[in-house]
């Protein structure tokens, strides 16, 4: 990204997305937005009060009267045009993304493009929906089923991928005929708050997609709207607990994608420069602010140790920086002061229990990590469940290992957790991969692989990981309500 670009950006302000136009909060308040490379002012942003979101709840009801109605053909058609100018803007949206989140530019320009590819993928299911006649009692009767648009759907989003995370909602939400109002994170509201105005530019209606931005007052305003009939949202468990609780105060439908602890079992007969692969990048990739990150790695004693080397090695050639001025380093900072202190916290607790560190483990030294909220990838062994880490989530580029001797032991260390949201498993035996992926209480279980999403199959949070279905055909079914209509002639 060259300097006349984050110029541009830096310093502006950014107010409410309601109706497809620029507007002010009514309170005129503004949060700041800094950078987490640097801890320099990026933006200031408008909070949006409880009656601008009333106004963007109202501005979306009326858009659905006329979005819902639109054949589906015609829905498809409009969301592919969207889609394809906003990759015309995935420079600008993908900066705002490293500006703001952290993630080398390179990256978070792949973001806003694959995001652009899932809204593609919704598109074609919108001439999708099908309803089905049923054989009746009698002769004189008829009965079909069919399939509506549930209304204005609030939608939460995280920072950690606040343009992907996003549109996972926005596609099935638009492609059934729903209208949205989108509360991104204070912490990230930049990018997808471009994102959405994008796809307004390139033909999406006006008052379809509406964005308010502010902090947690704002989602609870948005969640007890009594004219929003769907919140979906991605963050922590705690907060997802909430929001369900709120939600049925008025029987709102609800889908959520939580946190996750995601265990990595590594059998005799791995492929070991494989596994060290996988479970380095679902590790370090994005400073492991994933909730699919690998969280704890059980490897069979007899290769632990030659296991341990291979991600220390990869640990050790990932390089570090500043995501908007080298654009094409490995990480960039972690996200916030509260995420690399819990990180810092964990590698401390794990230390002070026993564990042994091979890699990181500290802030990279150099005076252009100074400012910014930066953390080597991090290697530790000897690992045992009364350490954090092996029972929360660490959000952060760290890899612990433990052992097993026994499938069995390994298959009880996966599963002793609160959340099932993703687990892995290397193995080139066919037995070994139907034993252990059927007892292992996770939503998805990639074996010999750690693409977890992929927008052909639902994924779906077990335990405390989530509630509800994103990703998949099985998604749209989320944002539709259904009829029955039986006939006597």
């Amino acid at each position: 990204m060259n300097q006349s670009t984050m110029d541009t950006l830096v310093g502006k302000e950014w107010g409410l997305f309601i109706d497809g136009q620029l507007v002010p909060s009514s309170n005129e308040e503004l949060t700041p937005v800094y950078s987490p490379a640097n801890s320099k002012l990026i933006a200031e942003v408008a909070v949006a009060s409880p009656g601008d979101v009333n106004t963007a709840v109202q501005s979306a009801k009326q858009a659905f009267k006329s979005w819902s109605a639109l054949p589906a053909q015609e829905r498809e058609k409009i969301m592919r045009q969207a889609s394809a100018y906003v990759r015309t803007q995935a420079d600008r949206i993908g900066a705002l993304m490293a500006l703001e989140q952290g993630k080398p530019f390179a990256q978070s320009r792949s973001e806003v493009t694959s995001s652009c590819d899932l809204l593609d993928y919704y598109a074609a299911e919108a001439v999708r929906v099908e309803g089905y006649v049923n054989p009746t009692e009698k002769s004189n009767l008829y009965s079909w089923v069919t399939y509506q648009p549930i209304g204005v759907c609030g939608l939460i989003t995280p920072w950690n991928y606040p343009v992907s995370l996003l549109s996972w909602k926005l596609g099935p939400a638009l492609a059934t005929g729903c209208t949205v109002v989108v509360k991104p994170t204070e912490v990230t509201p930049l990018s997808p708050w471009a994102f959405c105005q994008a796809l307004t530019e390139g033909g999406i209606p006006a008052g379809v997609i509406n964005v308010m931005t502010g902090g947690a007052q704002v989602g609870a305003v948005l969640i007890e709207h009594p004219d929003v009939a769907k919140i979906a949202m991605t963050g922590s468990t705690e907060t997802g607990k909430k929001i369900l609780q709120a939600a049925a105060r008025q029987l709102k439908k609800v889908s959520l994608e939580l946190g996750g602890h995601c265990p990595a079992i590594v059998c005799t007969d791995a492929d070991l420069d494989l596994a060290a692969e996988v479970i380095a990048y679902k590790g370090f990739r994005n400073m492991g602010q994933s909730c699919s990150s690998v969280n704890r790695v059980y490897a069979h004693l007899s290769i632990h140790d030659e296991l341990l080397g291979k991600i220390c090695a990869k640990a050790r050639k990932l390089s570090i920086g500043d995501g908007v001025t080298e654009p094409n380093c490995d990480l960039g900072p972690m996200t916030t002061a509260a995420t690399l202190e819990k990180v810092e916290l964990h590698v401390a607790d794990a230390l002070a229990k026993g564990a042994i560190l091979h890699e990181g483990g500290k802030k990279p030294e150099g005076e252009k990590y100074q400012n910014g909220y930066y953390y080597t990838p991090t290697v530790l062994s000897k690992v045992n469940p009364s350490m954090l880490m092996m029972q929360e989530e660490t959000f952060g580029p760290v890899v612990p290992l433990d052992t097993f001797d026994t499938l069995e032991e390994a298959i009880q260390k996966a599963n002793d957790s609160a959340y099932g949201l993703c687990a892995y498993l290397f193995t080139r035996d066919f037995a070994t991969t139907m034993k252990v992926s059927q007892a292992l209480e996770s939503g998805t279980v990639c074996v010999n692989n750690g693409a977890v999403n992929t927008p052909y199959a639902p994924y779906e949070g077990w335990k405390d990981s989530g509630f509800g279905s994103e990703l998949s055909r099985k998604a749209v079914f989320e944002y539709l309500k259904t009829k029955h209509v039986k006939v006597a002639s």
